[in-house]
């Protein structure tokens, strides 16, 4: 039988997107208890993904520039858009959850919609995004091995930047005068939407 669905209209002044509906429900195979949720947004995203895409860490991220499909490893769950509007949401406990969590997103979307509307020339991250490893982060990085950021090493960091566990302004080090050129080499990696999305 096929489920009704369930409408949210979520921002009232939304510029792209503004409610959301759920059209299916089924259990998640990979958790007991929880489930699946197939959701459609209001607008299609095509012409939001680059810029969207660029809003995550890059180890949260796997974005298929051709196709234009955005999968994210976040909220302890996988959250798949389609540039149709159409959204997989994996392990959820239950519909109010779901919309819970995809309100930030659709916070994030309306914010890369007004950022493509700005006409600023935006870098597209997407070859970026495959191209960053915690070696090319580690690299730029003072290296110091201080402990002052929380984590044994600097590699460590590197590894807990890009997975988004830690942030850029958590390495004193590397906001010192001495390490401008470490900063200047981030930005060049980064760019600066990353640098950004990173904390930096």
């Amino acid at each position: 039988m096929k489920m009704e669905e369930l409408k949210y209209d979520v921002f009232k002044d939304g510029p792209l997107v503004k409610s959301v509906s759920i059209t299916k429900i089924s259990p998640c195979m990979a958790e007991k208890g929880r489930i699946k949720l197939a959701m459609q947004l209001d607008s299609s995203l095509e012409e939001v993904m680059p810029i969207f895409a660029g809003k995550f860490p890059p180890g949260k991220v796997n974005y298929i520039k051709h196709k234009k499909i955005l999968t994210l490893n976040t909220h302890n769950r996988v959250i798949t858009f389609f540039p149709s509007g159409m959204i997989n949401m994996m392990n959820t406990k239950d519909p109010e959850e779901g919309i819970e969590v995809i309100t930030e997103f659709m916070e994030k979307i309306n914010q890369s919609y007004l950022e493509s509307e700005s006409g600023e020339d935006r870098e597209d991250l997407s070859e970026k995004l495959s191209k960053i490893g915690p070696l090319n982060i580690y690299n730029c990085l003072p290296q110091t091995n201080c402990e002052e950021c929380g984590t044994a090493t600097c590699m460590a960091f590197a590894m807990q930047l890009l997975s988004g566990d830690n942030t850029l302004d958590q390495c004193k080090p590397l906001f010192e005068s001495e390490n401008k050129d470490k900063i200047k080499c981030l930005k060049e990696l980064l760019g600066e939407e990353l640098m950004k999305t990173l904390g930096g």
